[in-house]
């Protein structure tokens, strides 16, 4: 089995100089794959600080944060919202990934259009309370967890709707199966139950905090 090191200097090799991290060395790079990369060198450095920090070395932060802030929409319609590579879809995904990314790294957030970023999530709410991927999309268990997990990384949970939103996301559990469905008249599935358990663990201390 590889060792710590060996998995260390994949991770390492599929960073680009541009910034971000490819699924491979030499591919392009993804916010998904950035964020996978980010995060698996947390996993791998240890548990300690110093052990974390020593797997966080393998990063360019400086080219990292380049990399964010071209993978955001500057203007139009979905402003603030980010791409999940250069040229890329637009939608909740990236937005929740881009913020895990730069929590993790603890990068500069005042180099990104935060506020941007909250308006974009807030539109995506839907009347159900719940997200879509696209302001005017259905409410989704996927990406409500992620609009509302990226909110919760900058502490704007505020910003939406946090009443209808666990208004929609408590009727996502049906009754028969117990198990949880994506979105209104749909199976369960049991991938909801990660998102929209993941969604009301945020709800949760959301609320208690409030009640503090």
């Amino acid at each position: 089995a590889p060792g710590k090191q060996a998995c260390l200097d994949f991770v390492a090799s599929c960073q680009n100089n541009s910034g971000g991290f490819g699924g491979g060395p030499q591919q392009l790079s993804h916010v998904a794959t950035t964020y996978a990369a980010v995060a698996s060198l947390l996993i791998i450095g240890g548990r300690n600080e110093s052990e974390k920090e020593a797997g966080l070395a393998v990063v360019d932060p400086a080219s990292a944060l380049v990399f964010l802030k071209r993978l955001q929409v500057k203007e139009g319609p979905y402003r603030g919202a980010f791409c999940v590579h250069i040229g890329g879809e637009v939608d909740m995904r990236a937005c929740y990934l881009a913020m895990a990314v730069a929590r993790m790294l603890r990068l500069d957030l005042t180099a990104l259009d935060v506020e941007g970023m909250v308006r974009y999530v807030g539109r995506c709410q839907t009347y159900e309370g719940g997200f879509g991927g696209e302001p005017g999309n259905e409410a989704h268990g996927g990406y409500s967890y992620c609009g509302f997990a990226a909110l919760a990384l900058v502490g704007r949970e505020e910003a939406v709707d946090i009443y209808q939103l666990l208004d929609w996301a408590s009727n996502r559990q049906q009754p028969i199966e117990g198990g949880f469905n994506g979105r209104t008249n749909k199976l369960v599935d049991s991938c909801y139950s990660f998102w929209n358990g993941g969604l009301l663990c945020l709800l949760n201390q959301c609320f208690e905090r409030k009640l503090q």
